[in-house]
């Protein structure tokens, strides 16, 4: 008997497959929970699918909202005969015209060189002393036939002094202290067969970035020797910097017209028109500027692919497909076949924003019988002969109403669809809170059933030790009958 109550797997005292009765109970009692899997699978399935749906609408929105701005219909291309010497792009606001342009000067940055000779190496001594460096326009010559003699100081500019001490005397200490003065100068050691030689550059090109160097001397004399300011002499014969490269524009033509920049860029010489000058011409080079049709095209072509995306798919989800007999997603959703029917609906609709074209269809984007849109290209080449036209028929803002240009409108209904309360948002929120009261379900569902198989088990597994208990008192009476008998019969 003691045996049959220290038992630890239930059934095998009694004969009861106790495991199997307590699955099979418990597989009746998992039907809300397979149920509410099944809700969830459907729910999740369809945050998916409006997540795709989305994906579909920001695409369809974003072909709308290049085709409601009026700088689409502006859009220009550029071309040079020589872009090598003459580069050229243009803008929304340029003019399609033709421009003969020719380059006489490129745009330089003065640049100064000590003398050969007079520095063997970088760490040679200088002197001590002062560095006083201003920015300006030196009149016009062509060095090293001679210097210049009249110095303009740059408007804005002051004079910035640079101290030169016993530390950084060298040629390099004196290269370090003027990059780190932020003179708008860079200075700079070549060293060759000849020695090292300091050259001191503008940072930026043009006449009025040119500049002039004043020394006083302190201490150790030799800094002088770094001066360059034609109008003040050091002393007569004196060694100083030599003028290497003067500052200069770039100078050239524009239809016979003469044009200066102080870099190698001329931008709205010609409203919308921008030139980058690279090497003097030795003809003059011809730009066109034209209307890029192009670009058109494309924004017009993206309009009719996005929306034919949403259409073919949104639509699929919503049907019911008859040769594989199955539902869409969507089927009987009626968020999901209303938005369909309202972004279709606006594909037929007119406007008068324009007094030429005033639908889709007029302008050669046409609806097919199967939905989708196509264009017509000798009926949409046609009209992109008049696109300010075109331009008011999908981004005129319009006072309202049918008077708003087909895109402006088209693209309010689809950026409202996509804003924080918009559809899709308040959608996806209802969606996330069902599958969130689903998982509760579900948790409920299954902690009652960790319940309900705790207290089955427990029945029967009380239930296996008293048959265990029954089964061995009727073994023993059944021995005990079976020894009297064969004591009776001996």
């Amino acid at each position: 008997m003691a045996t049959s109550t220290s038992l630890s797997s239930p059934g095998i005292g009694s004969g009861l497959d106790v495991n199997a009765i307590v699955s099979g109970l418990l597989a009746v009692e998992q039907r809300p929970v397979v149920l509410l899997q099944r809700a969830e699978a459907k729910l999740q399935a369809k945050l998916s699918g409006f997540g795709q749906i989305q994906s579909l609408t920001s695409a369809l929105n974003d072909a709308l909202s290049t085709l409601s701005k009026p700088e689409t219909f502006k859009q220009t291309i550029a071309s040079s005969s020589d872009a090598s010497s003459v580069f050229v792009s243009s803008s929304t606001t340029a003019t399609a015209a033709s421009y003969s342009v020719s380059v006489s000067k490129l745009a330089a940055a003065q640049t100064l060189v000590s003398p050969t000779g007079q520095f063997t190496a970088a760490t040679d001594v200088v002197g001590t002393g002062t560095l006083t460096i201003r920015l300006g326009d030196w009149n016009d010559v062509t060095p090293p036939a001679q210097h210049p003699t009249a110095f303009t100081p740059k408007a804005g500019s002051v004079d910035l002094n640079i101290t030169i001490d016993t530390a950084d005397q060298t040629l390099q200490g004196v290269r370090d202290k003027i990059n780190a003065a932020n003179a708008g100068v860079t200075a700079s050691i070549v060293t060759d067969a000849s020695g090292a030689r300091l050259s001191i550059r503008s940072n930026s090109t043009g006449e009025t970035n040119g500049f002039r160097i004043n020394v006083a001397e302190t201490g150790a004399a030799g800094l002088a020797r770094l001066q360059y300011d034609p109008q003040t002499i050091v002393a007569p014969g004196a060694p100083t910097l030599s003028y290497a490269q003067a500052a200069s524009n770039t100078e050239g033509t524009i239809n016979g017209i003469s044009v200066s920049s102080t870099s190698d860029s001329l931008a709205d010489a010609i409203p919308g028109v921008n030139f980058r000058f690279n090497k003097l011409t030795t003809s003059p080079v011809t730009v066109s500027v034209n209307t890029n049709l192009e670009a058109i095209k494309t924004a017009v072509n993206k309009l009719v692919s996005t929306y034919n995306d949403f259409s073919n798919v949104v639509g699929q989800q919503t049907s019911y497909n008859a040769g594989t007999k199955q539902a869409g997603l969507f089927q009987g959703d009626a968020t999901a076949v209303g938005l369909l029917s309202q972004v279709r609906s606006y594909i037929s609709q007119s406007s008068t924003a324009s007094s030429t074209f005033g639908s889709l269809s007029s302008m050669g984007i046409e609806l097919q019988k199967d939905g989708t849109l196509k264009v017509n290209s000798t009926k949409f080449d046609a009209a992109l002969t008049n696109l300010p036209e075109m331009s008011k028929a999908f981004s005129d803002v319009g006072t309202g109403g049918s008077n708003i240009g087909l895109a402006k409108r088209f693209g309010s209904y689809t950026a409202g669809l996509l804003a924080a309360t918009g559809t899709f948002q308040t959608q996806t929120k209802s969606l996330q809170t069902s599958i969130a009261a689903n998982t509760k379900d579900q948790q409920r569902v299954n902690d009652r059933l960790a319940l309900t198989e705790q207290r089955l088990r427990a029945q029967y597994s009380a239930l296996d030790v008293t048959m265990s208990k029954y089964n061995a008192l009727n073994k023993y009476v059944t021995q005990q009958f079976s020894t009297n008998n064969n004591n009776n019969n001996s």
